[in-house]
């Protein structure tokens, strides 16, 4: 009998599917530039990375409109649907140069995906139905109270998705490591 292990190549590894959530904060462009200097990603794996608009309108214009008009008239409605546009302009650039810089790397199978709605409970939908082996996420180091107060994406995406969660750990100079 044989003690040796045979270690897999890259060509020998079935293909895995990895989330990277990504928006426009400091850790999330620490969290790729970690995850690519650190060599985590494989050229075969299907990577998507995500970013995520919350576009909930009944929060903003209420039922029907009616509370926009009552608050500040029919022009909040429009700046508001103008500000969801940018956003999506805005997320879209974000996401091409994330890729761009992924495919660079020789990553070849690498997609943009914009989603919709809260964050937390998004990303985990999109991570189930793509049946994620991995989602990569960064942190921005909260303190307790306000993790309390505003949620924690890293923290309820560990809690929620039976896959595994990789929270990279953002640092003033986490970009040196």
């Amino acid at each position: 009998m044989s003690n040796t292990v045979s270690i897999p190549t890259p060509d020998s590894i079935a293909p895995r599917r990895i989330v990277i959530c990504y928006d426009e904060s400091e850790a999330s462009r620490q969290t790729l530039e970690w995850v690519n200097s650190h060599r985590v990603l494989l050229p075969t794996d299907e990577i998507y990375i995500a970013t995520c608009i919350n576009e909930d309108v009944a929060k903003i214009e209420g039922h029907g409109g009616w509370q926009t008009i009552a608050i500040g008239g029919i022009d909040c409605a429009a700046d508001y649907r103008r500000t969801i546009q940018s956003l999506e302009s805005q997320g879209r650039e974000r996401l091409a140069e994330a890729v761009g810089a992924m495919r660079a790397l020789g990553l070849k199978h690498v997609k943009a995906e914009i989603l919709r709605g809260v964050a937390t409970s998004e990303i985990t939908k999109f991570a189930k139905e793509k049946q994620a082996d991995l989602v990569i996420c960064g942190s921005r180091g909260l303190g307790y109270l306000k993790r309390k107060l505003i949620g924690s994406t890293s923290e309820h995406l560990v809690h929620h998705l039976d896959c595994t969660v990789m929270v990279v750990r953002s640092h003033p100079d986490n970009s040196k490591n």
